[in-house]
């Protein structure tokens, strides 16, 4: 009996290593690549490119990310994490995931009303929201984050130079406000197989500004011209896809 026992008792623990084995291998590490464009072309800050008629150059981009899902085999996966793209973001790890055919991406653009509105002084310090975080974008309680951060120059008068600081040509974009949170969902067929996955993710810089009066609408803050962010923003959910 002590014998069956003991035999037994080795089988099943085989089986319970055979299984966890199994739960590794069904995973992968998602990493998530950014690649800013304009028409098509990669976007190289410091250069100049042409928008709606006029030579446009930016300096700095910067969005959070928030409430990104993975749907992969049907089962959605959530991750919880906020994250901030900036001008020096080549990509995101975004931990692990199921292996699988992956079938959509959703996220936001933005920071979800609750967030939006707590203080980020009470965040972890390891938090893009805290207040601790260097690269945090926010105005106050009452404004919230900077969702999106737009700088650069416009050469509005068409005399082939940027004449910033001068406010006629400086570009600050700032959008923010619960109301312009922007939900993003693309679909896609990618398979995610492999130990290490790197999925390529482009955002149109371009598409930002469709249909925008750009030469009037170089600033935008909560209390000044907010409309302009409002646009901006409204344009955002056209401008990413998968490569």
């Amino acid at each position: 009996m002590t014998k069956f026992s003991l035999k037994t008792l080795f089988m099943l623990c085989s089986v319970l290593v055979i299984a966890l084995a199994g739960c590794r291998k069904g995973e992968s590490e998602i990493t998530l690549d950014f690649q800013p464009q304009i028409d098509g072309e990669t976007l190289i800050y410091g250069n100049t490119y042409a928008i709606n008629g006029l030579n446009v150059r930016f300096d700095r981009i910067r969005f959070y990310m928030t409430d990104l899902e993975l749907t992969i085999n049907d089962e959605v996966q959530s991750i919880d994490d906020a994250f901030i793209v900036t001008e020096t973001s080549d990509n995101l790890d975004l931990g692990k995931a199921n292996r699988g055919d992956l079938t959509k991406i959703a996220f936001n653009v933005g920071v979800s009303e609750d967030l939006n509105n707590a203080d980020p002084a009470l965040l972890p310090t390891d938090n893009p929201l805290s207040a601790d975080s260097p690269l945090i974008q926010h105005w106050n309680w009452t404004a919230g984050y900077k969702f999106l951060l737009i700088e650069g120059a416009v050469d509005v008068n068409n005399d082939g130079v940027f004449d910033d600081p001068a406010p006629e040509e400086t570009m600050s974009i700032h959008c923010g406000f619960n109301s312009n949170l922007k939900r993003i969902e693309l679909d896609t067929d990618k398979s995610i197989k492999r130990e290490n996955v790197d999925l390529n993710l482009e955002f149109d810089v371009a598409k930002f500004f469709a249909n925008y009066d750009l030469a009037n609408n170089l600033f935008s803050r909560p209390d000044n011209n907010p409309e302009a962010a409002t646009a901006v923003m409204n344009n955002v959910q056209n401008a990413f896809d998968f490569e």
